[in-house]
């Protein structure tokens, strides 16, 4: 049986118009693949577009398997290194046309 995820990051984006298809090629090709070689804890990556046309426009849903609540607050925390390092490398590659919130959440049932 697999195990079920139960730690969720939830990132949102707004992101100029005219600049969406660098940013969406950004994050396809260079942001998922370093999230996932820093992450190995991240077992699914699934990215949404607001389909009303409403901000924040982008949504990316990262799947953590870890043992608990805890863990998952360590990882996503903004004093962890390595997310530390992604948030300078967002900064750098788009931060000067998409802003970006993020949410933990922890599986509460079933």
């Amino acid at each position: 049986m697999e195990k079920e995820t139960r730690g969720l990051m939830l990132n949102m984006a707004t992101v100029d118009p005219a600049r969406e298809d660098e940013f969406n090629r950004w994050y396809h090709d260079e942001h998922i693949p370093d999230v996932l070689e820093r992450f190995p804890q991240i077992t699914r990556v699934r990215r949404y577009r607001a389909s009303d046309g409403q901000e924040p426009r982008y949504l990316v849903v990262y799947e953590y398997d870890v043992a608990d609540e805890a863990e998952l607050n360590r990882l996503i925390s903004a004093d962890h290194p390595l997310r530390k390092e992604l948030w300078r490398l967002y900064d750098e590659a788009v931060g000067a046309f998409a802003q970006r919130t993020r949410r933990a959440f922890w599986q509460v049932f079933p």
